[in-house]
């Protein structure tokens, strides 16, 4: 085949090929086993993570025949779950792939600029489309299939305290956003305040610094979107200060937001603070997220 661009294990690349379900199957997908087969005709058994798909990122293995290999991508064909022979594309992810295919992931999860920036010289680099894929799904396909969990962060993970109220949120999310709130968020700096992960059907949300409970959300799978139902809210004084069964509906509703799907939204306040206050009040309640 010459040489050219090499699938390896550990690869983040994006395949392109005609789909069976619209909207989930342009994904960027992460290469975990590449195995070349004894057949002289350049055949690949490829193992992959689709990292972009309804409920939750999935495992695929297809068997590859390579038909061209350039110096930045892959033609090929490949026979998919439902038999049929398609042709693929594989090359390495850049920002305009990402902007043409997953326009949503890219508004809602957008790479971060450089940290520090000094005068009179011109900024870093911002992140590869590589790197900006490793800081969203993760680097491991442990990672890259189960999003957050309580393993991912933090070693204190007090239960819900005796002392607690219920309330409903009634809120049922279309396909993709209930992928991105099941997929929860692990922060990665002290300005961040939420861990965020699903567990047993519960979708529960610990304050970063402390790790304590302070949402305990039913979360239940119906088809592809999720409901979330009935809220056990922390009422220790001592963990967590708010008493107002809505005006703490009103927050969780704004932390899915602005927290998990990324998009803006105005903070929840009880009065009419002005514009300063209000700010300083979204950032005390979900710090980096709030802006």
């Amino acid at each position: 085949m010459g040489d050219g661009v090499v699938l390896d294990p550990g690869w983040w690349c994006w395949l392109e090929a005609p789909v069976l379900l619209p909207g989930w199957g342009a994904s960027p997908v992460f290469v975990t086993r590449v195995e070349p087969q004894k057949t002289g005709k350049g055949m690949l058994r490829l193992s992959f993570i689709q990292a972009i798909h309804r409920v939750t990122a999935r495992e695929r293995e297809v068997m590859l025949r390579v038909l061209f290999r350039g110096d930045r991508h892959l033609v090929g064909t490949l026979k998919d779950d439902d038999g049929a022979i398609r042709t693929a594309i594989l090359a390495a992810p850049d920002y305009g792939w990402l902007e043409t295919y997953c326009p949503l992931l890219l508004r809602r999860r957008p790479p971060s600029g450089p940290t520090f920036i000094f005068v009179g010289q011109p900024p870093p680099p911002g992140p590869t489309a590589a790197e900006h894929l490793d800081a969203t799904f993760g680097r491991t396909p442990a990672q890259i299939l189960r999003g957050a969990n309580a393993e991912s962060f933090g070693r204190d993970h007090p239960p819900m305290p005796a002392r607690s109220s219920l309330f409903s949120l009634d809120q049922t999310y279309g396909p993709f956003d209930s992928w991105m709130i099941a997929r929860g968020f692990v922060p990665t700096v002290m300005e961040e305040k939420w861990f965020i992960y699903t567990e047993s059907g519960r979708l529960l949300f610990r304050r970063s610094w402390t790790g304590m409970l302070i949402y305990d959300v039913e979360a239940i799978w119906r088809d592809d979107q999720l409901y979330l139902g009935q809220v056990r809210v922390n009422r220790d004084p001592d963990q967590y200060g708010e008493t107002d069964d809505e005006y703490d509906r009103r927050l969780l509703t704004y932390l899915i937001v602005v927290v998990l799907l990324g998009e803006h939204a105005p903070f929840p306040t009880k009065e009419e603070p002005t514009s300063e206050q209000a700010a300083l009040q979204a950032w005390s309640l979900a710090g980096k997220a709030s802006l």
